[in-house]
């Protein structure tokens, strides 16, 4: 088996296949007669978000061997039905070793820096007491947090 094949199948058997699973059986669910739909959208939140996880990795790791298999084969670019691959080198990134020197030679590159408001201080005391020249809003709308039970 060739090694894109390869990856393909583990990124689909690790990653891929019981995200999407998790996430039909959600969509199933919720179209039986009786549903709790309410549970389901829950479900199926988490189920997503797994799914957008899992899929990042999935990517990673078929971009990666992707790239590997066209450097071993000579080939720079080439084009699927939808989408184009194609390696491009790195231009090599400066490093500082010596930032006394590089500030001696070329000051232009050193900005002073103008004050900065610390925003999440202020909201911190904020929510503390009343600060002048400071109003607090009424929160907006409630805002869904969903996270995994702990106890199943």
């Amino acid at each position: 088996m060739d090694a894109v094949l390869a990856t393909l199948n583990r990124a689909h058997a690790d990653y891929m296949r019981e995200a999407m699973k998790a996430w039909n059986d959600q969509i199933i669910a919720s179209r039986a007669g009786g549903a709790n739909t309410d549970a389901c959208a829950l479900e199926a939140i988490g189920a997503a978000e797994d799914m957008m996880r899992k899929a990042k990795m999935a990517t990673e790791l078929l971009r990666s061997e992707l790239a590997k298999t066209m450097q071993q084969d000579g080939v720079t670019g080439f084009q699927s039905d939808n989408w184009k691959a194609s390696l491009r080198e790195r231009l090599p990134e400066p490093m500082v070793t010596d930032e006394k020197a590089l500030q001696a030679a070329h000051p232009e590159l050193w900005k002073p820096q103008p004050d900065k408001f610390q925003t999440t201080e202020m909201k911190k005391l904020a929510r503390k007491q009343n600060l002048p020249g400071v109003t607090m809003s009424n929160g907006g709308a409630p805002v869904l947090v969903v996270s995994a039970r702990k106890d199943g």
